[in-house]
């Protein structure tokens, strides 16, 4: 499936800020760094283990799919701060990381259901109030930052190139600041 840059939507950095400040549930502040941070999709989130985190280590084991690849990445210090937060809670003995309230491991549907919570306490536009989005924008962030597409696609999981692409197409510094520079040497106007 290819994506259209018109049909993706992703947070700028400060609707992400705006919408973390609002996260008032130790659970829900985890799934959203945790699925920002490491470009998770909701089914993603739903099959995290408590094992697949190794604190001692600072490492998260990712289990991707969609064929997309799998690996173990850096656990950043917000994110684990997060998840250990949420873990003193807990009381219960399942090895899923992220439960419902039931005890079951979270639904794809709870995700969106949580995102359009807070994405609305935030402000966020409609179409900026979807779990996908998370995904979307921590690519995009990653590239406005670093303009390392081969980076964000291996931070991603992504198989294959065209699918991180797609987001250097939403922004690019480095061809907005070569084509300032380009323009200035024309002298044209």
């Amino acid at each position: 499936m290819s994506m259209n840059t018109k049909t993706i939507h992703y947070l700028t950095q400060d609707e992400l800020k705006k919408l973390l400040k609002v996260i008032d549930n130790k659970r829900d502040r985890a799934i959203i760094l945790t699925a920002y941070t490491y470009g998770l999709r909701a089914s993603e989130i739903g099959i995290l283990q408590k094992d697949d985190i190794d604190f001692e280590r600072l490492r998260i084991r990712i289990s991707r799919l969609k064929n997309s690849l799998s690996s173990e990445y850096p656990l950043r210090p917000e994110v684990a701060k997060a998840i250990k937060a949420y873990l003193r809670d807990r009381k219960d003995q399942s090895p899923v990381l992220f439960l419902s309230k039931r005890g079951l491991p979270i639904s794809r549907r709870m995700l969106d259901v949580i995102m359009k919570k807070y994405g609305q306490k935030a402000g966020l536009p409609k179409d900026k109030q979807h779990f996908h989005c998370l995904k979307h924008s921590i690519a995009t962030h990653l590239l406005e930052t670093t303009n390392d597409i081969m980076f964000v696609k291996d931070w991603l999981g992504h198989k294959n190139i065209q699918n991180t692409l797609v987001y250097a197409q939403l922004t690019n510094k480095a061809r907005d600041e070569q084509a300032r520079k380009a323009f200035a040497a024309l002298k044209i106007v």
